[in-house]
């Protein structure tokens, strides 16, 4: 099998340490809207309370982050005979 390896280019972005926090908050924010039922202004609001002010700067604006929960949460689907979920019925 032939493979291609091109050597490393001088192209490239310096470490921003100060990104981490801004980016585990968002990580947290995912897992927490992938794995719960509650609203994504209850998920954001409970998960930026802790998160330090120091680096607030470095977060997306919040109808982004809206935006990060609601792809995260997953949509309710019918059963194998098409029928809604229990919790779905009236």
């Amino acid at each position: 099998m032939d493979a291609f390896l091109s050597q490393p280019t001088s192209h490239g972005y310096a470490p921003q340490a100060d990104r981490v926090p801004a980016i585990q908050l968002k990580n947290e924010i995912k897992a927490r809207a992938a794995t719960t039922d509650e609203s994504s202004s209850s998920i954001l609001h409970s998960a930026l309370r802790t998160y330090p002010l120091s680096v607030a700067g470095q977060l997306p604006r919040s109808d982004a982050l809206t935006l990060t929960v609601r792809r995260q949460c997953t949509a309710e689907t019918v059963d194998a005979n098409g029928h809604l979920p229990e919790k779905l019925r009236k």
